[in-house]
């Protein structure tokens, strides 16, 4: 689970920002998990604002975060689906003010009773200067934080109960764009074992990042994925996406994957059709469940972390109220899997605390974020959806000036 994220210099983000995915208070709810006494860790958080605020800009940086500790070998869903053009690890914020100045990075994660911190910072968008790891294990009194490791451009130490992990280093070439956590964790040091194990528990989807090719590049690492699964899996894989796009469109009946003469076709079965039809003649909410369903529910059975932005973009808001409403469900929800979503759907407002909407704003270059719970005179049992749409928490568009330039232009 995230508890804590820091940006500075990166995207939108200007000034170094923390945000906190936190709640006080002993008494047990729904959508957190008690993991320490007087302290929760919220399970469902979504960022709300105005087209280009930097609400995306923000989960991106929790997946480039994700992407960063896994470097050297991804696993599938981690992978981005872009291109990049070399090889980019962030990309510092664009206004003269930050000419020159690195990129830092944070995030602070719970497996278990292991807290972890870690900690980078990038110059020039992909040469690493600095990388830290801290450890606190909860369940132990007085607990404080335990140093794994430090790394300066290459020259890496240990603190005093890692030192074991000085031979692994001597014989890990250290490139300038690759983390130390990555090597650890390719070597499978006992230290790294939790980030080790949670490999396959990551669902991490930001349209800012990923969407840059046709929608139909993710049909396609879908299907190679699926030419690469043993048979079981791939059962598997088509039973349970089969049924969850069946209720957009029942009469599809089944799918299948054909991989003949080193081509790749998915087909999906219609009941009454003459044939079947290509997967990319469907809708687009059909081919986004065909997509991702399947990690978001495996990710999510696993007490995993779940990153989609925009969730509004091709579900209907009954549709999306429903996928997101499992993360607040403790009966189906027992492993307290993690959710932050970005959508422009006030409706999901009913499902949050005011601590779990975050309201993001870029006024100018850079953009803020902020809590409803920070702002003063505020109840979870005033009309939030209808305050929200009236602009008067902020993260909403200048719809008068929209409308005036669009009618001028007429």
């Amino acid at each position: 689970m995230i508890t804590k994220l820091r940006i500075y210099n990166c995207a939108s983000i200007g000034e170094e920002i923390e945000l906190d995915f936190l709640k006080g208070g002993a008494k047990e709810e729904a959508g957190y998990f008690s993991y320490k006494k007087g302290e929760k860790i919220s399970l469902i958080n979504g960022f709300y604002g105005a087209n280009a605020s930097g609400k995306s800009n923000i989960l991106g940086i929790m997946v480039s975060l994700f992407r960063l500790i896994y470097t050297l070998h991804l696993p599938q869903n981690i992978l981005s689906q872009h291109i990049p053009g070399g090889i980019v690890l962030c990309q510092p914020n664009m206004h003269k003010d930050f000419d020159s100045k690195p990129t830092k990075l944070g995030i602070d994660l719970l497996f278990g009773n292991n807290y972890y911190s870690y900690d980078i910072e990038i110059k020039e968008g992909n040469n690493i200067t600095n990388e830290t790891l801290f450890l606190t294990t909860l369940n132990i009194k007085s607990a404080k934080p335990k140093e794994i490791f430090t790394r300066k451009d290459a020259v890496v130490t240990f603190g005093p109960e890692y030192i074991e992990y000085r031979s692994y280093s001597d014989k890990i070439v250290l490139q300038s764009h690759q983390t130390f956590i990555s090597h650890l964790i390719n070597i499978g040091a006992k230290a790294l074992i939790d980030f080790i194990n949670s490999r396959d528990s990551y669902f991490l989807k930001v349209d800012g990042m990923d969407s840059i090719l046709s929608p139909f590049v993710a049909i396609m690492n879908r299907a190679i994925r699926l030419n690469s699964c043993t048979k079981d899996q791939k059962d598997k894989f088509l039973r349970i996406t089969k049924e969850v796009m069946s209720c957009f469109d029942n009469s599809i009946d089944g799918l299948e994957i054909d991989t003949a003469n080193n081509n790749i076709s998915i087909k999906v079965n219609h009941k009454d059709f003459k044939s079947s039809i290509d997967i990319r003649q469907e809708a687009a909410g059909t081919r986004e469940l065909f997509c991702y369903i399947y990690d978001i529910l495996e990710a999510f059975k696993r007490g995993g972390i779940i990153i989609y932005d925009e969730t509004n973009r091709y579900y209907h808001p009954d549709i999306e109220l429903t996928l997101l409403s499992i993360f607040k469900n403790a009966e189906y929800n027992i492993k307290n899997s993690q959710l932050f979503f970005a959508s422009h759907n006030p409706e999901t407002f009913d499902l949050l605390d005011l601590d779990q909407v975050y309201i993001v704003e870029r006024p100018d270059s850079y953009s803020s974020v902020y809590k409803l719970s920070e702002i003063e005179d505020i109840n979870k049992r005033d009309n939030l959806k209808k305050k929200y749409r009236l602009g008067l928490f902020g993260g909403t568009p200048d719809v008068v000036d929209f409308d005036y330039k669009i009618k001028q232009l007429l």
